[in-house]
């Protein structure tokens, strides 16, 4: 091979093995945890659990090697190369499919049913539209009778006459889905910076205690918390931002009891909100008393109790602060994958635009870095529902080390009985 020694196509051949072994581990993990165990049944979990499949059948084509690359017609370098072709970009579809989830949640309130509803139409998609290319590839040839899937320097793929081939087929639709990921996370953490904002703001602001009303446990469901004021002598825009609302500014007055204050705050359910009735069968009211008018006595509001009072601001501010943990699990989720994606094709793009501009030459650093991070594909995913679900993990190996140290004392157990028994004469 031009440009690589012998020494160096042997470590590449182990390269590509042990990176796939360790990518195959990793998704026997990813899918052994998510169908037995309870911990991991989250949306996002679920997706990767569906994304391991195609990684087990890229390892597959990467475990292969170099093994059939000296014969290019032959069935084993055809399949190796379809599997690469259709299963390795699939994992970019995937990762696209998850921030779509994130903009479907943020933009258009889709709940986890919701979401569960269209998982099929991405099955469908993610692995159905690199399904095309792959498979047609397989009985495409020039007029020289050469086929598209030939040798490519680490593995059989689409083949140096086809070059022009890998970038429009292969790399050009990745980078595409991956600066439209890019997109949709800077606009999710956008938002999610000013909703943690405003909840701070919220949270740190006085309301008074003793304005309540009447105070109703919150419903079920997720609700959504809107807040509405009255001024004097005019009213203000609010702030609004995925569904909660905060007075920017109340209007001062002469004294502390002139000062307007939210009158109410509305908790309304499901997607009721977004309908032109303010009130309806999932809406609940947290009534503060009206302001004082001047020149007249103020109405006297009804007194709740301090215990009742207390319970509405911890539950207001909790739901708060679930949605902040909530929001910035996002952030972290989203990052966490970006970073896996670029780790795994840029080395390779790079490579890919090397060989282009050289006239197919061969860089042996670029070639070195491509067969260490595309067999990962597994790992990196099982690395990320990992730490997403670090809790899970930590309650999965928890269950286990209980039952291995129950198994080992019931063992014990019984052959201190056994030995007992057979230390003990018999009657």
């Amino acid at each position: 091979m031009a440009g690589l020694t012998e020494e160096q196509i042997n470590a590449l051949i182990v390269i590509e093995r042990t990176c796939s072994t360790v990518s195959l581990v990793a998704c026997a993990f990813t899918i052994l945890t998510f169908c037995c165990s309870k911990y991991f049944s989250k949306s996002i979990n679920r997706l990767i659990f569906y994304a391991s499949f195609g990684n087990i059948l890229t390892n597959i084509g990467t475990m292969m090697g170099r093994s059939f690359i000296d014969e290019p017609d032959s069935a084993g370098c055809q399949a190796q190369a379809f599997l690469i072709q259709t299963f390795l970009p699939a994992d970019v579809l995937w990762t696209l499919s998850m921030a779509i989830n994130v903009y479907l949640t943020f933009y258009h309130k889709f709940e986890a049913r919701d979401l569960r509803r269209i998982e099929p139409i991405y099955l469908l998609l993610c692995y159905g539209i690199p399904f095309i290319p792959g498979f047609t590839f397989l009985f495409v040839k020039d007029r020289g009778g050469d086929r598209i899937y030939g040798p490519a320097v680490s593995w059989c793929w689409i083949s140096r006459e086809w070059d022009v081939l890998r970038v429009a087929a292969f790399y050009a639709p990745m980078w595409f889905c991956i600066l439209f990921i890019f997109a949709i996370y800077i606009r999710a953490g956008r938002t999610i910076f000013q909703v943690r904002k405003q909840v701070y703001v919220f949270q740190s602001s006085d309301l008074d205690p003793i304005s309540i009303d009447e105070v109703t446990s919150f419903p079920a469901t997720d609700p959504t918390l809107t807040m509405e004021a009255i001024h004097d002598p005019d009213p203000t825009q609010l702030e609004h931002n995925l569904g909660l609302q905060q007075p920017n500014s109340y209007a001062g007055g002469s004294s502390s009891e002139t000062a307007t204050r939210p009158h109410s705050v509305h908790l309304a359910t499901n997607k009721s909100t977004q309908s032109n009735q303010s009130d309806g069968p999932h809406a609940t009211y947290y009534d503060y008393a009206t302001p004082p008018h001047r020149g007249s006595n103020p109405p006297q509001p009804r007194q709740p109790s301090h215990s009742a009072t207390s319970r509405a601001l911890r539950l207001i501010r909790r739901r708060n602060h679930e949605r902040d943990n909530a929001a910035w699990s996002y952030t972290k989720c989203a990052l966490l994958f970006f970073t896996a994606m670029l780790i795994t094709w840029i080395p390779s793009s790079a490579n890919r635009l090397y060989s282009l501009t050289h006239h197919n030459s061969v860089s042996a650093p670029l070639e070195f870095m491509s067969v260490f991070v595309l067999p990962l594909q597994g790992f990196w995913n099982c690395l990320v529902y990992v730490v997403t679900s670090w809790t899970a993990t930590k309650n999965l190996f928890h269950d286990m080390w209980l039952a291995g140290r129950a198994f080992a004392i019931d063992r014990m157990d019984r052959i201190r009985r056994r030995t007992h028994n057979e230390e003990t004469p018999e009657s």
